[in-house]
């Protein structure tokens, strides 16, 4: 999944983590070419890699901003 804000644009991805897997939300300004930033997304019941992408989609679903400052904004409110 691909999203993009006024600033960023962000993907999902996931990986192999210990026993299981992580889903990842990766984010990078628009137009700076700046350093991608990686939020993990882990969960107990993450064992195969297209559950953990789905985790990860479901939570970039509920970033409604990423300021202009790199600063994660979810749909609650809720700043990173």
């Amino acid at each position: 999944m691909v999203k993009e804000f006024e600033h960023h644009i962000a993907w999902t991805d996931a990986m192999k983590y210990g026993p299981g897997y992580a889903g990842l939300i990766g984010y990078q300004r628009k137009f700076s070419g700046d350093l991608a930033h990686i939020l993990w997304v882990l969960g107990p019941n993450l064992i195969c890699e297209q559950d953990a992408e789905n985790s990860a989609e479901k939570m970039l679903d509920q970033i409604s901003e990423i300021t202009c400052f790199g600063r994660v904004v979810y749909a609650d409110g809720v700043m990173l």
